[in-house]
Formats: structure tokens, C-alpha cells, sequence
């Protein structure tokens, strides 16, 4: 038997699995389907592995302790064993097939030990037997269940994964609705409850499918319970019709119809019973409503995602066509350059009149540029002009190459991120959820994406060329976050020359707070520092500080140009190796005149507190880490300096009040120290930024010969 890759998992992730095998064994060690044990507590016990099947094991002995029913679940307990100790000794084998059969074989084999000692008939064989059967269809169900949440953390509902959750949830109902409370019975409430967060989700087929799986457990379980959720499948088909109306409409439809259905079939104390189990139900739905069940349940077919992921691996190709011709254009053109020079150094003689008077000089020997005749030459002087441009020809042509090699390499790594980018999961049910709820209010999109990120954070994308549109923004986003029963941000909008792109995400686990502070040179009105913070929609935030070069007006056009491009070009969804290329590129080629500036971001993943800092001609960073103070000085060439980009790059992790302090050059380096101890005695991050602007100047023996920018982020973790 194939063993399943098994993931390495965090100490509180084994934790946290350990104690719902435990809750599992506790809850479940007395349950029944029909008239024999649930096959829950066994293949919980196999699916999670050795610790959780330990844990159903002891969470099994605790009920049957506390119940007083050890001799009545005497074959549950050696089923548990057995299981318990195969999965010690066979932890790597986790394929649904072995889970399977070893689930039944420990199942049967303990019915046939309990039948043994209790010296049953035949009868009781027949009833492991079943038993057995039961337990390991369901062991292999759950386990494909619980291996699609380990290695995708999603459930795709159009897929064979889909089918096993289903048979796992009647399984799960049927055990549910055998607890029979004096006026509650947690499986009918459960049952109402998830039949409308499906109908509120997938509409109709979520409501008439979850409902009539929730009535079929029921029936197994207690047939006169079944009979009480026999309409559940057509309320359910009601509640997915009514989902636009809101939740407080969709269940009260929903429990209107049902009480009206069992008051109309039967009267009697049991139906009142079931009309109090469907109203807890419509309460608990009304509190759990908000949960996003999108976020781990998939309904899109698996044709669309391969047409996504056709769209990735061709644009990765394009990408690599590129590469391909840029290096054999960069071979051609080597090859043919050493060939000109070759032929050049061969011809280094200089052709003279046939009047000149050293002529027969010239045709024996290469002449010296130091001849007074020479000099007096026009001929050879003509020809050594030509030699000369010739040679700057070559220099520029060899430039331009140059850039345009660099280009080539931006757009490859443009490509490539743009098929990086295409690698999420679009949910086209919520995009035209979406889509209806904003035409229902008077609000019309060119186009609108929802998505969720590697990190399963909701992205959602407008795109118009309306410019009034940008006003509504605000209500937008309040009746989207309405719909959806969670917060969410409005990002950044991205301009271009037709359209305006207008993001909500779903609040990351991190943000940023900061503050900065800035002074001019001396005699300087504008400074030529420009700094920046903003978001780019995919749960990335930036910290740009630019310094352009010298002082005054003419800096600051470079340094806001610098920062605007990555700024733009970033949030509109390109690589940022790529932008920088791009901006290295325009810088060189934006006038005649030699212009450069510095570039220093630093990039924050708010899903993992990770910083990555990128700089070119920048001034050291300085980072606080708890109590630890780190400089990242690297020594690199500004922005426009050269056909190539120079550009440094490190990531650190971090963790909630950590710092970083981005300075431009004119904070000299003796400051450094007294920045330090700045760090390690303050949190005001505004009087840190102050504070190093001001002293700067003392620094600088009392004098600022230069723009002072100081930039104070830090990382904070959202309460939710």
C-alpha cells in the first residue's frame, strides 16, 4: 500500500489535534447508528494518527467511567486498543485503503472476542460483522477528509473529497441525533443549522442537499425524529431561494414552513419538541451565519482551475521563450563584437594623401599621434575622428543592448509573476453573489474578481472606468462586508489612463503603524527625499524612502519619481525585481542628463510578520527585535547609476512591536549609536522620528548639509 506524504506539524497544531481526538472519544464512545455502536470513535482513532488515537482512547475510557457502561462498551474499548496500538507501531501508513481495512479487521476481531466471552450466537457475529463493514467504509471516508484539510486545507465539494465530507456528515448526524436530551437533541439542531449556512452559501442545491442528508441521519437514528425533518430537503430548497433577503428573513421563512409542515402532518408533544429543536437551530445559525464557510468549502468544477493553471504554465513558458532569445541574442552579440574588434585591431594603420610629404614614412610604419607632421595632417586627423565616433558608436549601441537585455529580463520576471499571481482559488459563485448584491443596490462594475490568496485571505477586485465610482467606494464596502458577515479593507486604488482597479481584502493578522519626520538642507525649501507607505491588495504592505540626487527641487523630482513608479507598478500587480528593472531602466533613459536615486523598501508579509528589505545606494536600516538591535548596511549602487539595477535584498522574520527605521543619508553614521539606545528606551515611534531628525544636525557638527528623512514603522497584530 502507497503511504501519503504526512506533514510536519507545529507543537500546538498536534496539541490542538489531540484534544478534539480526545473530545471526539468523549462525545462519541456512546453513541449509536441504529441499533448498533457509531463507527466514529474507530476511524477517528486511525485517521489522526498515534497521539489522537491514544487520545480517542482515553476521551472513550473517561465516558465509560463516568457512565458507569465499561462492561457494555467492552468492544468499542478493545476496538480502540488494537487501533491504538497499530497506529504506534504503523504511524507512516496513512493511505485511505489501509485505514480501511485495518479499521474493520480490529472491529470484527474485537466483536468476535466480545462474542467469545459472552458466548453469543451467530447473531452476534453477523452484528460485528456489520459492524465492521460500517466502521471501515467510514474510516475510509473521514480519512480522505481529513488528508484533503492536511494537504489543501479545503474540501472541494465537486469531487470525490465532496462525496466523503457528505457520507462523514450523515455518519456525524445519525450519532448526533442518538443523544436524546429532555427538550434538545444536538444532531436536529446541528442539522438546521448547517442546512442554512449551506442554502446561505451554495443557494438552493446547498439547502435541499444538506437537508436531505440531515432528515436521512435522522431517519437511521430514530425514525419518529426522521419523520419530523422529512421536509427539511424542500425548506432547505426555500431557504437558498430566499438567501438575498438576509438571514433574519431566510430563517424565519425557514421556521415558518417547517412548523407549519410538522403541525399539519402530526400534533403532538414530540412535534412541539421538534418545533423547539428547529427554533434553537434557526439561533444558532443566526450566530455562526458569519462564519465563511467559502473559505475551507469549494464548489468551482476542476475544469476551471485547469484552465487557470493551463493559463499559469503558459505564461511561465512565455516567460522562459523570452529568456531563451535574450541568451542567444546575448551570444550573437558577443560574438559579433569580438569579431569587430578583431577586424579593427588589423586595421589600425591610417590611410594619408598621396601628397603628403611622409607618406613613405606612413606606408612602412604606423605613425606616432606625436609627429608635428601629423598634427599638420587634416587627412589623418579626419580619420582619427572617424575612428573615435566609430568607437562611442559602438559604446552606446553597446548600452543600449545593455538596457534592452535588461528589459527583456523584466518582462520574463513580469510574466513569471503574473503566472505566480494566477495561482489562487477565484471562487466564481461569490463573484456573481457579489455581482447581484451590488446591481440590487444601483452599483454597476466593468468587471469584479473575488479570490482567496495562498494565505486563504478573501481578496475581492473592481474594476471601472466610471470615475464617480470612486465616490461609492465607502458604501460599497460596508454593503459587501454586510453580505459577507466579516470586516473588510478598502486598499489603495490603482489608476490607469481608461480604468480605476478598486480592492477589499479581509483583514490580515498583522498591520502596520507609523510615523515619519523630515527636514531640508540648509537654505533648501523642498526636500529631495520622498517617502511612502501603501498596501498592494495581495497582503503586502511597503515602506519606500527614495533620496534623490543632491539637494532641493531637481532631487525631489527623481526621488518622487523613483518611489511613485515602484509604487504604481507594484500595486498593479508586477514582481518587484521587475519594477526595479523597469525604473532602472527609464532612469537611465528619461533625459540627457546623468540622474540616479536611491531606493529603500522595505516589503511586509502581514499573513506570516516577515520583512523584506530592498536597497540600491541606500542608507543602513535599522531593525528592533525585542530587545536586539540589527543594522543592514549594504553597499550598493543607486537607481539610474547603471544599465543594471544593484539591489540588495534580505528577509527577516519578525514579531508584533517589532521596529524598523528607514533613514536617508543625511543621518551620519555616528548617530547610529544614539539611535540604539533610542530604540531600546522608547515606544513613541513619533518621537523616535523625530528625535533622529532633530539630532542630525548636531551630528553633522551643527550644520544640515543635507535632506533629513526618517521613516518609523512597526508591526502590530490585529485583534479580532
Amino acid at each position: 500500500m502507497s503511504n501519503e506524504p504526512v506533514k510536519t506539524k507545529s507543537s500546538l497544531s498536534v496539541l490542538r489535534d489531540a484534544f478534539a481526538s480526545f473530545l471526539c472519544g468523549l462525545i462519541f464512545s456512546c453513541a449509536q447508528l441504529g441499533n448498533i455502536a457509531s463507527p466514529i470513535p474507530v476511524a477517528a482513532a486511525f485517521c489522526t494518527g498515534s497521539l489522537g488515537s491514544v487520545a480517542v482512547l482515553i476521551g472513550s475510557l473517561t465516558t465509560c467511567f463516568i457512565s458507569g457502561t465499561l462492561t457494555p462498551q467492552l468492544p468499542l474499548i478493545i476496538s480502540l486498543m488494537l487501533a491504538a496500538s497499530i497506529r504506534i507501531i504503523l504511524r507512516e501508513y496513512n493511505s485511505p485503503g489501509f485505514v480501511s481495512i485495518t479499521s474493520a479487521l480490529c472491529v470484527l476481531a474485537s466483536g468476535i472476542i466480545y462474542s467469545v466471552l459472552q458466548n453469543n450466537n451467530v447473531g452476534g457475529m453477523l452484528v460485528a460483522l456489520m459492524s465492521a463493514i460500517l466502521t471501515g467504509t467510514t474510516a475510509y471516508f473521514l480519512n480522505t477528509v481529513v488528508i484533503s484539510i492536511s494537504n489543501h486545507n479545503k474540501i472541494r465539494i465537486k469531487s470525490s473529497v465532496g462525496c466523503a465530507a457528505a457520507v462523514v456528515y450523515f455518519v456525524l448526524i445519525s450519532a448526533l441525533c442518538s443523544f436524546e436530551f429532555s427538550l434538545l437533541n444536538p444532531g436536529y439542531v446541528i442539522g438546521v443549522a448547517v442546512t442554512l449556512m449551506a442554502a446561505q452559501r451554495f443557494r438552493y442545491s446547498g439547502g435541499v442537499i444538506c437537508g436531505a442528508l440531515t432528515a436521512c441521519g435522522a431517519m437511521l437514528s430514530a425514525q419518529e425524529l426522521g419523520m419530523s425533518l422529512a421536509f427539511l430537503p424542500v425548506t432547505g430548497l426555500i431557504a437558498g431561494y430566499m438567501s438575498e433577503n438576509g438571514s433574519v428573513a431566510t430563517s424565519g421563512i425557514f421556521f415558518l414552513f417547517n412548523s407549519l409542515a410538522q403541525l399539519t402532518v402530526q400534533s403532538s408533544s414530540a412535534t412541539y419538541s421538534s418545533i423547539g429543536n428547529l427554533m434553537i437551530g434557526c439561533i444558532v445559525y443566526l450566530l455562526l451565519h458569519t462564519i465563511c464557510i467559502d473559505k475551507w468549502l469549494v464548489a468551482e468544477e476542476s475544469s476551471s482551475q485547469k484552465i487557470i493553471e493551463n493559463i499559469v504554465v503558459r505564461m511561465d513558458f512565455m516567460a522562459q521563450s523570452i529568456g531563451s532569445v535574450r541568451t542567444d541574442t546575448e551570444k550573437i552579440s558577443e560574438l559579433l563584437s569580438n569579431s569587430f574588434y578583431e577586424k579593427s585591431s588589423r586595421n589600425q594603420k591610417i590611410p594619408v594623401c598621396s601628397a603628403c610629404g611622409i607618406r613613405d614614412r606612413c606606408n612602412i610604419k604606423e605613425i606616432s599621434g606625436q609627429d608635428s607632421a601629423v598634427k599638420n595632417c587634416k587627412v589623418i586627423e579626419h580619420q582619427q575622428n572617424r575612428l573615435k565616433l566609430q568607437r562611442e558608436n559602438t559604446a552606446h549601441k553597446a548600452e543600449s543592448r545593455h538596457i534592452l537585455f535588461q528589459q527583456l529580463i523584466a518582462s520574463e520576471e513580469m510574466l513569471s509573476s503574473f503566472g505566480a499571481s494566477m495561482a489562487v482559488r477565484y471562487s466564481s459563485e461569490l463573484t456573481d453573489a457579489i455581482e447581484r448584491r451590488l446591481e440590487r443596490y444601483g452599483y454597476y462594475c466593468d468587471s469584479i474578481a473575488a479570490y482567496y490568496n495562498d494565505k486563504e485571505r478573501l481578496m475581492i477586485e473592481l474594476y471601472s472606468e466610471d470615475k464617480s465610482f470612486e465616490e461609492e467606494m465607502t458604501s460599497v464596502c460596508r454593503i459587501v462586508s454586510n453580505m459577507l458577515r466579516m470586516e473588510l479593507q478598502e486598499l489603495e486604488k490603482v489608476k490607469t489612463k481608461k480604468s480605476i482597479r478598486f480592492c477589499l481584502c479581509q483583514a490580515a493578522p498583522f498591520y502596520l503603524k507609523s510615523q515619519s519626520a523630515g527636514s531640508c538642507a540648509e537654505n533648501g525649501i523642498v526636500s529631495g527625499d520622498t517617502s511612502v507607505i501603501f498596501y498592494d491588495g495581495t497582503g503586502f504592505a511597503y515602506g519606500v524612502l527614495s533620496d534623490g540626487m543632491g539637494t532641493g527641487k531637481a532631487a525631489a523630482v527623481e526621488s518622487r519619481m523613483t518611489s511613485e513608479m515602484f509604487r504604481k507598478l507594484i500595486s498593479s500587480g508586477i514582481d518587484r525585481a521587475a519594477a526595479v528593472r523597469i525604473i532602472n531602466g527609464l532612469m537611465l533613459t528619461k533625459s540627457e542628463q546623468e540622474s540616479f536615486a536611491t531606493l529603500d523598501a522595505a516589503c511586509f508579509d502581514l499573513d506570516d510578520c516577515e520583512v523584506t528589505l530592498m536597497k540600491a545606494g541606500a542608507a543602513s536600516t535599522i531593525i528592533r527585535q525585542g530587545e536586539h538591535i540589527i543594522r543592514i548596511c549594504a553597499p550598493t549602487f543607486p537607481i539610474g547609476a547603471g544599465a543594471s539595477p544593484d539591489v540588495f535584498s534580505k528577509s527577516f522574520s519578525l514579531s508584533p512591536g517589532d521596529v524598523v527605521v528607514m533613514m536617508s543619508d543625511g543621518v551620519p553614521e555616528s548617530q547610529y549609536p544614539f539611535i540604539k539606545e533610542l530604540l531600546l528606551t522608547s515606544k513613541d515611534l513619533k518621537y523616535i522620528a523625530e528625535e533622529i531628525c532633530q539630532k542630525a544636525q548636531i551630528f553633522n557638527g551643527g550644520k544640515c548639509r543635507d535632506d533629513v528623512t526618517v521613516t518609523v514603522i512597526e508591526v502590530c497584530r490585529r485583534v479580532f
